[in-house]
């Protein structure tokens, strides 16, 4: 039942700030979970008409990239929700991230981003609550990327309700997350090591 009921369940993401690079994770957790590819929905890249469209909740910031999510959750609420219902926007508080570099204590996010999925949820239901109006759920947890163990307990706790997820289901969808994330890192270095040789080349 719980495995059928996945199957229909279609989630958007905003194509914002630190998405961009962890997005391979969250997108194999939910596949792995039993979330249909095409359900889901990342919100359209950054424009001038998605910013006109959707940047009037009032949420403030001096930090354009965070300013402009409210724009992307807009796209997702009247663009993608009106193109097939969408059940949740999922928005992660990322507190931390991984880092090529070595040696080092901590990789904490910059706290205006680590923040903003907060920001945007207060800024949609200030005066009325736009998410429940379209009939879509809200989540914006806190998650570390760093810590794979405490990683597990909090998107089990995210959606092990929500999707009929057993601990181990998510586990398990946790450890695809990862292998994604490995295999993206790995084809971004060897793009970027091609376009250095090309410099090279030409000089």
């Amino acid at each position: 039942e719980a495995a059928e009921r996945r199957a229909a369940i279609r989630i958007g993401i905003p194509r914002v700030l630190n998405i961009y690079s962890s997005a391979p994770l969250f997108r194999a957790y939910f596949e792995a979970a039993g979330i249909n590819t095409r359900n889901v929905v990342f919100s359209d890249y950054t424009s001038e008409e998605m910013w006109a469209a959707g940047n009037k909740y009032g949420s403030i910031d001096p930090c354009f990239p965070a300013k402009v999510a409210q724009a992307h959750v807009h796209n997702l609420l009247h663009d993608k929700s009106k193109e097939k219902q969408l059940d949740y926007i999922f928005f992660p508080c990322l507190t931390n991230l991984p880092s090529f570099v070595e040696g080092m204590k901590d990789s904490t996010s910059c706290p205006i981003v680590a923040g903003t999925p907060m920001v945007i949820r207060a800024a949609f239901t200030k005066q009325v609550d736009f998410f429940k109006r379209a009939g879509v759920e809200y989540v914006c947890p806190a998650i570390t990327l760093i810590e794979p163990n405490y990683f597990e307990q909090q998107m089990f706790e995210a959606w092990g309700g929500k999707l009929g997820l057993t601990r181990d289901e998510s586990d398990f969808a946790c450890d695809q997350g990862f292998r994604a994330l490995a295999r993206f890192d790995a084809e971004m270095e060897r793009r970027g090591l091609e376009v250095l040789e090309k410099v090279e080349r030409e000089n």
